[in-house]
């Protein structure tokens, strides 16, 4: 096995010297460390890079939890649950999230966009940020075991100060400043609810004053810095979901537009995906479901004096988690999913305003959060989430006796989909081939070998217990269905023709 040692891709293919990404020189074989995993600022020819690291079963140290997964979950089970269990073999997975700016030019038009990432922290323990609109501060959280504080940073300087004093339960999301940068405002939830509350502070520490309950979604604010919107779910009715807008001190709360299901506001995306429009005339927004039950999320602008909404996206997504507006209004970024397969890798893409072209900016095997711009629309502030994982045995389900028999890196390995074969091969899930695909390897790790090859997408795999199929969710047809190959990939059947098919088991 070869690997890259910028983008960390590895090869298979021993004849290839460079990488197909970005011909740096393939080094032989991957690290066996969990990589550095941090936040960055992305910078007008880059985009950032950033995690925080929990190691699930690790050589290296640290905390352990041997995992497997079944497959993704579908848009309509938001709990994204990994389901964890000691078996006789495992994966290591260490997950990183980070906070990273992108400093990029070249928004409109055709052209490929140039861009530039800046890593701003590093101690890998930050799930969310945002980055003043002068482009001199970041806000930030720190998790250390289960304590969140946050923290501001003059980027030019580098310096820290902690304006939230660490609490051990309390939980701080979508984090935003204010137009004129003098306040941040976040999401807390505290241990003893399940609700979220919008909070504002100044941007360098003061008293905390709520401004919003049961607030869904990031907030944004207009324009002229008068006024904020965000989303709450199963209100005011269950099923039922609004975007509401409010005075920035939280007064004059009112109903701008509802949604019921299947067509509502996906309020569980938990992240920002409202945007005020810099001409303040409409809001964008994302809505999930149609009447043809296809599950699939379209951005909407709903207009600010009516409520009426209209589509922009000419496609739609799998899952849309972050909306932002370029401040001349030619587009938005929209951070998410354009399949089911993407979920756990999810990206970055413009969409043209008002055509509703999408063009990609970020490609990648990381999984990107939580995204702001500056006012210039020069800086993207976003969270990065990275998974390295390996294959390990554990003999007699004994993980002090585990060893690894596959180095996996940042290909997924096993993460979604991994099997016990009845003659002692590992069918497994790996992306090493630049695609979702399944591989099969002896149990000692030698003789790997691509079962699917140029046929879509493939996750969540099953070896039947005859040892005669593997059983698996592709999306070859166009969308997640059940299909079945023989133990050496050949005879691939279709075996459901649904519209979103997951989850798959098989009788004894």
């Amino acid at each position: 096995m070869k690997r890259c040692p910028e983008c960390r891709r590895d090869y298979y293919d021993e004849t290839l010297l460079y990488c197909l990404d970005d011909g740096t020189a393939l080094l032989e074989g991957p690290s066996s460390g969990a990589g550095d995993l941090r936040t960055a600022i992305l910078s007008g020819d880059d985009f950032p890079d950033e995690a925080k690291t929990q190691p699930l079963v690790s050589s290296t140290g640290g905390s352990s939890r041997s995992e497997t997964t079944t497959g993704r979950i579908p848009a309509a089970h938001r709990s994204k649950t990994w389901i964890g269990v000691i078996v006789a073999i495992v994966i290591a997975v260490a997950a990183g999230l980070g906070f990273v700016i992108y400093k990029y030019r070249g928004t409109t038009g055709t052209a490929p966009l140039s861009i530039k990432l800046e890593k701003v922290t590093t101690q890998g323990k930050t799930s969310a940020a945002a980055i003043s609109p002068d482009g001199k501060y970041a806000v930030y959280n720190v998790d250390d075991g289960g304590a969140q504080s946050l923290w501001t940073k003059q980027i030019a300087t580098a310096s820290n100060v902690q304006i939230i004093p660490p609490a051990q339960g309390v939980e701080y999301s979508s984090i935003r400043f204010s137009p004129d940068g003098n306040f941040v405002t976040f999401r807390r939830r505290d241990p003893a609810t399940n609700f979220f509350a919008v909070f504002q502070t100044p941007a360098l520490g003061g008293a905390q004053k709520k401004i919003a309950h049961d607030v869904d979604s990031a907030v944004t604010y207009s324009p002229d810095g008068k006024s904020i919107a965000y989303l709450r779910g199963n209100a005011p009715e269950m099923g039922e979901s609004v975007l509401l807008i409010a005075n920035t001190d939280g007064t004059g709360e009112r109903i701008l537009a509802k949604r019921r299901r299947p067509e509502t506001f996906p309020w569980w995306s938990a992240g920002g995906a409202v945007a005020w429009s810099p001409s303040g005339r409409t809001i964008a927004a994302v809505i999930g479901g149609s009447a043809s039950g296809s599950g699939l999320m379209q951005v909407v602008e709903v207009d600010v004096n009516d409520g009426s909404l209209r589509q922009i996206t000419a496609e739609g997504w799998y899952e849309i988690s972050h909306l932002s507006w370029l401040p001349d209004e030619s587009g938005l970024l929209v951070m998410g999913a354009e399949k089911a397969s993407d979920f756990y890798t999810q990206q970055i893409a413009l969409i043209s305003y008002p055509s509703g072209d999408r063009r990609r900016i970020t490609a990648d095997f990381n999984n990107y959060r939580a995204m702001n711009l500056t006012s210039d629309g020069k800086i993207l502030a976003a969270v990065q989430r990275t998974r390295l994982s390996n294959i390990w045995i554990a003999p007699n389900a004994d993980a002090s006796r585990a060893f690894q028999v596959k180095a996996g890196g940042t290909n997924q390995e096993g993460t979604d989909g991994l099997s016990w074969a009845p003659d002692g091969r590992i069918v497994f899930y790996s992306k090493a081939s630049g695609n979702d695909d399944i591989w099969i390897m002896n149990g000692d790790g030698s003789n790997v070998k691509q079962l699917t090859v140029d046929a879509g997408t493939n996750y969540g795999l099953k070896v039947t217990p005859d040892g005669k199929y593997i059983i698996f969710t592709s999306e070859r047809a166009g969308q997640p269905n059940i299909w079945r190959i023989d133990m050496d990939g050949g005879n691939p059947k279709q075996l459901t023709f649904g519209t979103s098919e997951y989850g798959i088991t098989a009788t004894p």
